[in-house]
């Protein structure tokens, strides 16, 4: 999803900003999540998804989109290295600020 458009669906509230990571993975994916679950990344002109290096550069992307707080969803293969029952994923709602 381009970015005017996702700005225009969190100041409609139809969407929930989110950043997507796996663990020890060099970048992070944001966007938003809609309560389906389905997700839709931002993408640039070209339609490719973009990628961040960091952190607080997904942050600062959704900041200047609108979002004042977002869903850091991140997911990991260790538990299935060592044959833990869980899932590997966890979810934390982040403050948003500049």
């Amino acid at each position: 999803m381009q970015s005017a458009q996702l700005k225009n669906h969190f100041k409609q509230h139809e969407l929930n900003a989110v950043i997507l990571s796996y663990a020890d993975s060099s970048h992070y994916l944001a966007g938003g999540v809609d309560d389906n679950g389905d997700y839709h990344l931002l993408v640039d002109k070209k339609g490719n998804t973009m990628t961040f290096k960091s952190l607080r550069e997904a942050e600062m992307q959704l900041i200047e989109l609108g979002a004042t707080k977002a869903i850091l969803d991140m997911e990991t293969a260790y538990d299935e290295m060592v044959g833990a029952a869980t899932t590997g994923h966890g979810k934390i709602e982040l403050t948003l600020s500049h």
